[in-house]
């Protein structure tokens, strides 16, 4: 399609998959993209452009993704972008949950969203306290009371 664009690309943790934003046309319609390997089959799940991000991420379970935002400036233009959302596929499509608001974020550096090996957390980097540090936000209630 003319003005495609795919890119950030990541593999899945089985590396069977590789894994990419997509837009068809750039700065018009919204996926997660990926690629079968071996088999070449391609999966897409479409989002709404306030849920597309620099940067998104799979579980070690590959069952759900998360992703950084990005702000105003980045490619989709976001008006509300900025948050660190939860996705889960429903169809060809994702259902999502923001999770951090990052209006006070620079997006340099990019969050760079990750789970953790549990799948309870995502964690990530941010700025919106003035300096650089890590953080988590909670995805799946631990038993601790």
């Amino acid at each position: 399609m003319e003005g495609e664009i795919a890119g950030h690309e990541w593999f899945s943790p089985d590396g069977k998959t590789i894994w990419y934003d997509l837009q068809q046309p750039r700065g018009k319609t919204f996926f997660v993209g990926g690629t079968d390997i071996q088999s070449g089959k391609d999966v897409k799940y479409q989002f709404n452009r306030n849920q597309w991000s620099v940067h998104y991420t799979i579980s070690p379970d590959q069952k759900i993704f998360a992703g950084d935002g990005g702000d105003s400036t980045s490619v989709a233009k976001s008006p509300d972008g900025k948050w660190i959302i939860f996705f889960t596929p429903d169809g060809n499509r994702f259902k999502y949950e923001k999770l951090v608001n990052m209006k006070f974020h620079h997006y340099e550096p990019e969050p760079n969203v990750h789970f953790s090996p549990d799948q309870k957390w995502i964690i990530f980097r941010a700025n919106f306290e003035g300096f650089e540090g890590s953080y988590a936000v909670e995805i799946a209630k631990s038993d601790i009371k």
